[in-house]
This record gives structure tokens, C-alpha cells and sequence, in this order.
């Protein structure tokens, strides 16, 4: 990968930890030209001591945010090769507890700022520019606790489709990732719920018996995002990374 993305401009939204901060190391360790947005400043700026790249934090779901990150990032680079949304949010609920605003900042974090964060890139894309969407595996498949979230993560895949249509000169993709342990998204789900339905999971065959980390999906991913982006002639719109081997039982 070091030789072909070295000088390549590309922007990750959902850097700041997890896969989408390995997906930033890699890239910015091959040569590239690394924008990192996130939430959490603190976190951009150890991210920036470990390797070279630039950053911005910035919340997407804020009006005024995606346009701002966006200019940051023509500011520092031009253009952009590679923009690449792996922010992602939910609560951990039964969808029959959970309140109306929850549900509706689900799919605001998960879906309309992702879009609004492209729609201020569209001017600013370079020739052959990918454009990828982290998806997740329970898209199809519901889990007891994250109804919301799959609900989002399917509406993101049919918006992917979408701007596909509507924009047939460029290239989106949609990434869809499995079972991975140690990651920020899980960061406030209680203990309570986590035990309560993981039960569930197991029961209906939704978990690995061993998880990927965010380093090995984030490495992979970015090998596999710079491949679709240096293949313009070949569509890659659509692939997973999930976990191998047999799933989880209980006991």
C-alpha cells in the first residue's frame, strides 16, 4: 500500500479511537495525507504525537460541523482522495424502552451527519475519490439491545445506494464490520445490559466465538479502501470484515 497512497489526501471521520484511529495510523504510516476528525480532542492530539497527520475535532451531528471539518481539511490538502465515515453511536436499550429522542439521535449521528459530511466533500473531491461508509453485520440481522442501531446502519446502506445513483461519476462503498472487542462504541453501555443481552446474542447465534480488534480491522480496512481507490475501473462497493471461526454457545 506505502508506494501508491503515499501523497494521497484522505479524511476519516471517527478517528479520534477504535478502528477508525487505526485506519489513520495506517494510512498516515504509508505516506498519506491524513485528516482526523473526531469528538474528542484530547485523544486527536495523542493520535497526532504518535504519527504524522493533521486533525480536527468536530461533532458531525452539530449544524455547521461537516462544512467546517470539510474546509479544514481543503485548507490543508486541496482536495480529497478518500473520505471515509466510521463515527458511529447508540445506546444499548430494548427497542421497547427507548424514547423517541434516542431513537431519532441514533439516526442522526449514524445517518444524516455521515450525508452531510459528504454533501460539503462533493465539491472538493478529486478525480477517482472513494467514498466509504462503515456499515455493521447486524444490518438483516436485529440483537436484542441494538435495534436502533441496525435500524440506522440499514437506512445508512440504502443512503449509500442512493448517493450512488444520484452520483454515478463517483464511487461509494458500503464497509460492513463484525464482532470487534475494544472499541469507544461500547464505552457507556452498562454492565447490566451488556450481560443481560449478550445472553441473547449467543442464544441467537449473532456472536463470534472470538472477536476481531480495532487494530487488525483498521489495518485491513485501510489496505482494502486504498485497493478500491487505486482501481477506479473496478467498483468495490460493497464488502465485510468479520471474525472467522465458529460462533459463541452458552457455557
Amino acid at each position: 500500500m506505502e508506494a501508491a497512497i503515499a501523497g494521497k489526501s484522505i479524511v476519516i471521520v471517527g478517528a479520534s479511537a477504535g478502528i477508525g484511529r487505526e485506519s489513520a495510523i495506517a494510512f498516515a504510516r504509508a505516506g498519506a495525507k491524513v485528516m482526523a476528525i473526531g469528538r474528542r480532542e484530547d485523544k486527536l492530539r495523542e493520535l497526532a504525537a504518535e504519527v504524522d497527520l493533521e486533525w480536527c475535532a468536530a461533532d458531525i451531528t452539530v449544524d455547521g460541523e461537516p462544512q467546517r471539518l470539510i474546509a479544514e481539511a481543503v485548507s490543508a490538502f486541496g482536495g480529497i482522495d478518500i473520505l471515509l465515515n466510521v463515527a458511529a453511536a447508540s445506546p444499548m436499550v430494548a427497542i421497547a424502552d427507548v424514547s423517541p429522542e434516542a431513537f431519532l439521535g441514533v439516526f442522526a449521528s449514524n445517518v444524516v451527519a455521515p450525508s452531510e459530511v459528504c454533501k460539503a466533500a462533493l465539491p472538493h473531491l478529486n478525480e477517482n475519490a472513494f467514498i466509504g461508509f462503515v456499515s455493521s453485520e447486524t444490518v438483516g440481522r436485529p440483537r436484542h439491545g441494538l435495534v436502533p442501531y441496525g435500524a440506522s446502519k440499514a437506512a445508512l446502506e440504502e443512503m449509500v445506494i442512493g448517493w450512488r445513483v444520484e452520483h454515478p461519476n463517483l464511487r461509494f462503498s458500503t464497509i460492513r464490520v463484525g464482532a470487534t472487542i475494544g472499541t469507544d462504541f461500547g464505552r457507556d453501555f452498562g454492565a447490566e445490559e451488556i450481560g443481560r443481552f449478550l445472553e441473547e446474542w449467543i442464544r441467537g447465534g449473532h456472536l463470534a466465538a472470538e472477536m476481531m480488534t480495532p487494530v487488525e480491522v483498521g489495518v485491513d480496512m485501510a489496505e482494502l479502501v486504498a485497493v478500491a481507490y487505486l482501481h477506479p475501473t473496478v467498483g468495490l462497493t460493497d464488502f465485510a470484515l468479520r471474525p472467522p471461526g465458529p460462533l459463541a454457545t452458552m457455557g
